[in-house]
């Protein structure tokens, strides 16, 4: 849902926590619902075994959401999942992450994936996100987009049954499906 009016990160602070995700994309407040159990799955999953792939060959830190992107007081995201590198730790502060982390997922539901696909992965690309992952729960897909003279060039789409690498992590082969399991 979007609600018109145009809002900063200060104002995204003042609302009190009711379940709902809140982003801004240029002033624009959106609001999505809580995600539901297999979307927590999902990124339970990719989070954690990023998390130990990461800090196993110290390549940096990962997030889950709750954790604001602040690109501007008036373009704030929260992706799902968070990779940031060693060489772009200065952006990590005490509250949010305040530039672009070198990877973002988002895990699609039906409340969020034409937001998510269409005005969120514009912006992650107008803000220099060099990588975005899409998981569509329902297809057992995950997309892998890179980031190509400003923007995103699809360079694999990945089934249940394949394998998902990634050059910002070296060494790291996780197969689709464990992404899944409960």
């Amino acid at each position: 849902m979007r609600i018109s009016s145009k809002f900063t990160y200060e104002d995204l602070q003042h609302i009190p926590p009711d379940r709902n995700r809140y982003e801004i994309v240029e002033g624009d407040l959106l609001v999505a619902p809580a995600p539901d159990t297999l979307h927590q799955t999902i990124v339970l999953n990719i989070g954690a075994d990023l998390r130990q792939h990461v800090r196993k060959h110290r390549l940096g830190r990962v997030f889950v959401a709750p954790c604001d992107i602040v690109f501007t007081s008036s373009t704030v995201l929260e992706p799902d999942v968070m990779f940031v590198s060693n060489a772009r730790l200065h952006i990590i502060g005490k509250k949010n992450l305040s530039g672009p982390p070198d990877l973002v997922v988002e895990v699609l539901s039906e409340s969020t994936a034409h937001v998510d696909r269409e005005v969120k992965s514009k912006q992650y690309a107008r803000y220099g996100v060099p990588e975005l992952w899409l998981f569509n729960p329902k297809g057992e897909t995950i997309e892998v987009f890179r980031l190509r003279k400003g923007e995103y060039e699809l360079v694999e789409r990945l089934g249940f049954g394949d394998t998902l690498t990634s050059p910002l992590f070296p060494g790291l082969r996780l197969a689709v499906s464990s992404l899944w399991e409960s």
